[in-house]
């Protein structure tokens, strides 16, 4: 059960509000899915496993440098208030497999196909045959809150001190 409410008393302008900013309710442990006739469904490897995994739908053969948009066959329809991230299988990062994007974001009103787009960073083609486990589905709760566009942001010890500003290790 994850009931996700935030309530602000003063904004972090200064100026006293109280109003909802988000509320999600969802209830159960359960989420839809349909397949394509030959598809894997999502399966968790071990009752600890946070990510189920994604199959290949076809036999795909990842040629040096060429993305390839690879199926899984699996429809989602994820719950208000999460989101589905797809996440590369670390053995495939070991054998040079990049997921093009970082990490894929699923909506919860998307009705396709969860695919990826695959690269192979070798020198040789590498193949993976229909149900080979690719990818990693992470199902978790998201706050979706409005925008409040300001002239100027409260200040912090850290400002705007981005990449590297807290020291390389």
């Amino acid at each position: 059960m994850i009931n996700n409410s935030y309530t602000a008393d003063t904004n972090t302008f200064g100026s006293p509000t109280t109003h909802e900013i988000y509320t999600n309710t969802y209830v159960g442990d359960k989420v839809r899915i349909a397949l394509a006739p030959t598809a894997v469904a999502p399966v968790y490897q071990t009752a600890g496993s946070v990510g189920s995994d994604l199959s290949c739908l076809d036999r795909v053969a990842l040629m040096p440098n060429q993305p390839v948009m690879v199926d899984t066959g699996v429809f989602i329809a994820l719950p208000q208030g999460t989101a589905g991230l797809v996440y590369l299988r670390s053995s495939l990062a070991l054998q040079g497999i990049v997921l093009c994007n970082g990490v894929g974001v699923i909506d919860p009103d998307y009705r396709g196909t969860i695919k990826m787009l695959l690269m192979n960073t070798c020198a040789t083609t590498i193949v993976f045959n229909k149900g080979d486990r690719l990818a990693q589905l992470v199902i978790t709760p998201v706050i979706t809150p409005q925008f409040t566009v300001m002239t100027e942001l409260d200040n912090t010890n850290r400002a705007s001190g981005g990449f590297g500003s807290t020291g390389i290790s």
